[in-house]
């Protein structure tokens, strides 16, 4: 915890430095940093200690993404080119430059530049940009370099965050993208050339950073028909009042994802504001958005849209974790709110008595250590199925040292298995036979949500032993959950009335 707690303070200190002492003579770097805090939320992380992998043709993207709207004509009584704000001192930025080529070639909207014949071309052009200019330079501060986020590899393919700064990121995501932002913003301001064009700063902030009205008309008859015509929030119809709402609020996460958006009343979204919607709606978007609809949504709005369900779910639980740690307000209503707390989910699998569905099973010896360092049991009798239910017991109990940057840990919480079989073998995080695992044991009041998340499911041998197995799970729209492998030759499995959850998987102890 202690370690944790340092490192989020170390990380804040630096992303101060690199703002101070970095050199600054286009915007590039304030758009990487923005960039790679997007990524760092929309993909789910093992633990709080994993480094993350990030493709640079995924940070290219996200530059396109970042500075398509700045490649907008901004002064109206100029002409071309010369409408445009600077984005380096002496030149316009080639990615500007790019980007603005291809609206003059009557592409309006970025999904449209994605699906066009120049996207290739335009995106091979701004990763070359990217790698040869902030990429490597981000993390020069006073002419150093001091590489804390990640390495300097050189590499033209990936970069990969130091063990826990992609959760730092996720963490310090507001406070990360406002700097940027800010420094991006002030910069702009600077550019001699710029300041014959610029209005108010208000108005300026608005046209770099602000939502895109005009695409939000194309979701809005897709949303109309997925709710008939009903308020999301309220329930009840809607007539000409209908407002295409961000479901997470634009204003904690500044991209347009398909799968996030809801039509609801003008007066529920103004009272929503840029509040996160209660448990109760958030439930209800996960059925109506990443679930029943998804594929609609889909095939309807991904040519305006990026349209990722996997990723606005990864959003959404990031969000809300945030909200959670801060015990913020979660609006239910007008004037109505409710407190963010951690919301247990145990599953429940149909047909099954509750009593023993929420009873979690716990190894039948004494957890109480025996000095003074911090060692977790190890059941070698234990082996977490990667195939095929496996049955073992807690008959023998061994201590280990536990792992070192795992986040804070309790041996009465935390167990460690080891992994048996192949089907979880697959994937970017692929788990294999013999690794040795660490667990968490799953309570009701701290259990979250396992909805995506890998878990140990239990059932009971007719000897009176445990079986157990690692999969993936899935709430289907009947009600039904799926248990996955990552192994695609593994057949996907319908939970029974035998089955409960155990324990979380939390990552594999190197």
């Amino acid at each position: 915890m202690i370690g944790s707690m340092q490192q989020q303070l170390d990380f804040i200190t630096y992303i101060q430095r690199l703002l101070v002492e970095g050199e600054f003579t286009a915007t590039y770097k304030y758009a990487l940093l923005h960039a790679i805090a997007d990524v760092c939320i929309e993909q789910p992380l093992q633990s709080e200690q994993s480094e993350l992998k990030i493709d640079l043709a995924t940070l290219a993207d996200k530059l396109i993404v970042l500075y398509w709207h700045h490649a907008v004509p901004f002064a109206p009584d100029k002409i071309g080119k010369d409408a445009l704000l600077r984005q380096s001192n002496d030149t316009q930025s080639k990615v500007i430059s790019l980007l603005y080529n291809c609206q003059q070639k009557n592409i309006t909207h970025l999904q449209q530049l994605k699906r066009s014949k120049y996207y290739k071309t335009t995106h091979s052009e701004v990763l070359a940009t990217l790698t040869k200019q902030p990429l490597w330079r981000l993390q020069k501060l006073s002419k150093q370099e001091v590489c804390f986020l990640y390495p300097h590899t050189n590499s033209k393919e990936y970069i990969t965050l130091n063990a826990g700064i992609a959760e730092c990121f996720r963490r310090f995501y507001d406070l990360v993208t406002y700097l940027a932002k800010s420094g991006w913003l002030q910069k702009i301001q600077s550019i001699t050339h710029n300041q014959a064009l610029i209005g108010p700063p208000s108005q300026l902030q608005k046209f770099l950073f602000g939502i895109d009205r005009s695409a939000l008309t194309k979701a809005k008859p897709v949303l109309v028909e997925l709710q008939s015509n009903t308020c999301f929030y309220c329930q009840k119809p809607m007539k000409d009042d209908v407002d295409v709402d961000h479901f997470i609020p634009f204003s904690r996460y500044a991209n347009d994802l398909g799968h996030n958006f809801v039509a609801a009343h003008s007066t529920c979204n103004k009272s929503k504001s840029n509040f996160l919607a209660a448990q109760q709606h958030r439930e209800r978007w996960q059925n109506q958005n990443l679930v029943v609809n998804s594929q609609i949504i889909s095939n309807d709005l991904s040519a305006y849209f990026h349209c990722d369900a996997d990723k606005s779910l990864a959003v959404s639980n990031w969000a809300y974790q945030v909200a959670q740690a801060n015990s913020a307000k979660l609006w239910l209503g007008k004037n109505s709110f409710e407190q963010a707390k951690p919301t247990a989910e145990l599953l429940t699998f149909p047909n099954a008595p509750q009593a023993e569905l929420n009873q979690v099973a716990e190894p039948a010896v004494s957890l109480k250590l025996d000095d003074n360092a911090l060692k977790l049991p190890y059941f070698p009798n234990i082996k977490i199925a990667c195939g095929h239910f496996k049955t073992g017991d807690s008959s023998d109990v061994e201590y280990l040292e536990a792992p070192f940057g795992a986040g804070k840990l309790d041996p009465n919480v935390h167990f460690l298995a080891r992994a048996s079989g192949n089907s979880m073998n697959g994937g970017k995080h692929p788990i294999l036979d013999g690794d040795l695992l660490l667990l968490e044991l799953i309570t009701p009041d701290k259990a979250g949500s396992l909805r995506d998340q890998i878990v140990v499911i239990e059932r009971d041998e007719i000897g009176g032993d445990g079986q157990y197995l690692l999969r993936k799970v899935n709430k289907l729209p009947n009600g039904q959950y799926e248990l996955t492998a990552q192994n695609p030759d593994y057949e996907v499995m319908i939970a029974d009335e035998s089955m409960r959850t155990l324990a979380r998987f939390k990552q594999v102890v190197m």
